[in-house]
């Protein structure tokens, strides 16, 4: 921390990301190592950084590896730096012709526990063993995408484990393979897919809706965190939408029939046993189901649940709102007047699909520009998962799990409905610490460090710092913060524990805290 603070990573009274690189980042408005612009020269380079593209294609390559996956490798980094930005984007948004076999297989080898409630015999419960299955998934697949879209859909249609509960923690893996099958799809048809989710239907309470006591809770998500954005529609669209929502049920679990006099063990045993056999499936029961006139948005029906997502989806709203939705989830949180209105031509004209969506998001200007480079915070998955893939670290993720909730990104377990912040929230002291914790616990197991091989091939320390600068920061970083760090790396003689203190330096800079 010492080191840090030399670097200038460090803020008097405390340890803190420092506000001039979080704020302004690399490449906004200076070149990398720069000092900052202040005042009207400041306005003047951030309006020059908006419309200046990323012109070193590795850095180029780097941005586009951080913001449509978790990073990238070396290999990774030279392969799409070798491609316009154009083919760059073709060749993430195409993705099912990647052979991922090899995620398959590294998945199958650790034997992760996908079926069993509580685990035993010396292997985590279920809902352990899935966070860590999708952090494995997410650093080591050859369809980064894929997994990024995955995640973001997480967010956005949210639904939480909490709420569920233990013996519906399939629901939640149910409701991922969902997300990841559909991760660019037609929205339209990725809402009415939702709709019908098992996680979905219990965390919104669609499951307790009849015609005779309308549950509002899924009609109003639909509407203000799902599709249209709130003052697009009245209180009154929201009960009518919700009566199209009535008689909406899952199958019934099987039931527990346990012999008299059975223990509690025996019990719990029995209703684990028949929770992890449950499928649920879809369906409708008539006899709680409103059929009657609906007036929602305007027009008046018959109307049932696709019926309405039918109505959101040809309003005006949607294509102001999802399109804007992903382009801060890639690109940076202030998209303005002109390419809101440019989004809403893609989205329209593309019929609602994603993949075309982000297809054009990732080709843009705006997204190849200095003025999205490092624009947005890294959240815990960002940074956990870039780490791993930046130095091509082996895991299987189960000895991070702690860790996830002191930095602030349970997965499966968002906030609440509206999803994760994100942002400055990332990065509050609490969470910043959790950050260095992390590192420490991992880079250091045990009091010892761990075998970075990726920086135990460069012998000197200046190429141990230059190769961790590489491979996580694009190779950024003032002269005066990498001075520190060759100074300090140069003070460790063992070459294992040197290694494994660079990578935690580096991994806890003001500059790789940004995507």
């Amino acid at each position: 921390r010492a080191v840090l603070a030399a670097a200038g990573g460090v803020a008097a009274g405390g340890l803190t990301i420092g506000t001039a690189a979080l704020l302004g980042g690399t490449g906004k408005g200076r070149e990398p190592g720069g000092s900052p612009p202040e005042g009207e020269a400041a306005a003047a380079a951030s309006e020059e950084a908006g419309t200046r593209a990323i012109a070193d294609p590795v850095r180029r390559a780097g941005h586009l590896l951080r913001r449509a996956g978790f990073g990238g490798t070396p290999g990774d980094i030279a392969e799409f730096a070798s491609l316009t930005p154009v083919e760059a984007a073709d060749r993430l948004v195409d993705f099912e012709d990647m052979d991922n076999s090899g995620l398959e297989e590294r998945i199958a080898r650790a034997n992760f526990n996908l079926t069993r409630l509580r685990g035993g015999d010396g292997r985590p419960g279920m809902a352990s063993d899935m966070r860590a299955w999708w952090l494995t998934r997410m650093a080591y697949t050859a369809r980064p995408l894929e997994e990024r879209m995955t995640l973001i859909w997480h967010g956005l249609l949210t639904s939480e484990l909490g709420k569920l509960g233990i013996p519906r923690t399939k629901f939640m893996l149910i409701q991922n393979e969902l997300f990841r099958r559909m991760a660019l799809p037609r929205y339209d048809d990725l809402l009415k897919a939702i709709s019908r989710d098992p996680a979905m239907m219990v965390y919104l309470d669609t499951i307790q809706s009849s015609a005779a006591h309308p549950n509002e809770n899924y009609a109003r998500e639909l509407m203000e965190l799902f599709s249209m954005g709130v003052g697009n529609y009245t209180e009154q669209d929201v009960r009518e939408a919700a009566r199209a929502f009535t008689g909406w049920r899952l199958t019934a679990p099987p039931r527990v029939q346990l012999p008299e006099g059975a223990s509690e063990a025996e019990r719990r045993a029995a209703q684990d046993a028949a929770a992890e056999a449950y499928e649920p499936e879809f369906i409708i029961q008539p006899r709680l189901q409103d059929r009657g006139m609906k007036t929602f948005l305007g027009k008046t029906g018959p109307f049932g649940g696709d019926d309405i997502i039918d109505i959101i989806m040809s309003h005006d709203a949607p294509s102001r709102f999802i399109p804007v939705r992903l382009f801060r989830e890639f690109v940076h949180a202030n998209p303005g007047p002109e390419t809101v209105a440019w989004l809403a031509e893609v989205w329209n004209g593309s019929g609602h699909d994603i993949r075309e969506v982000v297809r054009a998001i990732l080709k843009s200007a705006e997204f190849n520009s200095e003025a999205a480079y490092r624009a947005k915070i890294k959240s815990p998955v960002e940074f956990v998962v870039g780490a791993v893939r930046g130095l091509e670290l082996e895991t299987d993720f189960r000895a991070t799990l702690r860790f996830w909730g002191p930095m602030g990104q349970t997965l499966f377990q968002p906030p609440n409905v509206a999803g994760w912040p994100g942002g400055p929230a990332w990065l509050a002291s609490a969470t910043l610490f959790a950050r260095l914790n992390f590192l420490d616990a991992f880079l250091f197991p045990r009091g010892r460090p761990l075998r970075v091989e990726a920086l135990l091939a460069r012998e000197d320390a200046a190429g141990m710092v230059d190769e961790a600068l590489r491979r996580l920061v694009d190779g950024v970083m003032s002269e005066g913060a990498r001075a520190a760090l060759v100074a300090h790396a140069e003070s460790i003689r063992d070459p294992v524990e040197r290694a494994a203190t660079v990578a935690y330096l580096v991994l806890a800079s003001p500059e790789y805290q940004l995507a």
